[in-house]
């Protein structure tokens, strides 16, 4: 067998086992395709399910909380998109003791964002069921997915007043006029202007010295 004999051997090898090669290659995509298309799905699914999935039946109450049956005779609370904007961040969550009777305005829930904190209202009159212990244990769901998994406690109002608050088009449309007084108080009354003209660059709450800070969630939390 002469070295070209060999050559043209070890030629034809070559080019046989990279033809099965890249034929088991384009096997396996065409086999992983539909798994790759299904992840990017669920993960695209869930982006969704974060912050804009408004649970059906929410209204919104003026402290920037949310209210969603739960069950026959609980309201889920957490707090809407305005007040996750207002928020840096979220550090610690404090809720309140199963049991406790609130009245609406009392400080029912303390959020934490580093060195600052925001106090929230009872939205209603009412007695606490139970809490999100999951939000206790990891404090950035409220940030993440106020709406959802980020939801705060469980609370029996004592009376259906709840029921004249907004909700549907009239609640979205609500919190929209929210977020742009948002704008107009940190553009017009602190100076700061939005990003690109018509909203507002989320951490810009938190840049502000600690009386525009004081200022913002008085106007939106009615805390202290």
């Amino acid at each position: 067998m002469t070295v070209t004999t060999v050559l043209e051997a070890l030629g034809s090898f070559v080019v046989g086992l990279a033809g099965r090669t890249g034929l088991f290659l384009v096997a396996g995509l065409v086999l992983l395709a539909p798994a790759l298309l299904l992840a990017l799905a669920w993960r695209g699914l869930t982006r969704g399910a974060g912050r804009g999935a408004i649970r059906p039946g929410t209204r919104f109450a003026p402290g920037h909380t949310w209210l969603a049956p739960q069950g026959r005779r609980a309201l889920a609370v957490g707090l809407d998109d305005v007040a996750e904007r207002i928020l840096p961040s979220a550090t610690a969550v404090e809720l309140p003791a199963a049991g406790m009777e609130v009245h609406r305005g009392d400080p029912i829930a303390v959020i934490r964002a580093g060195r600052r904190a925001i106090r929230i209202g009872a939205p209603v009159d009412g007695t606490v069921l139970g809490v999100n212990r999951r939000a206790r244990r990891s404090p950035g769901l409220v940030k993440e997915d106020p709406y959802g998994r980020g939801w705060l406690f469980l609370i029996a109002p004592r009376d259906e007043v709840w029921k004249e608050l907004p909700a549907g088009e009239h609640g979205e449309a609500w919190v929209a006029a929210e977020r742009r007084r948002l704008v107009r108080l940190v553009e017009e009354e602190l100076g700061l202007a939005a990003a690109d003209g018509g909203d507002l660059i989320a951490p810009a709450p938190a840049l502000l010295g600690e009386e525009g800070w004081k200022r913002i969630v008085a106007a939106f939390l009615h805390a202290a």
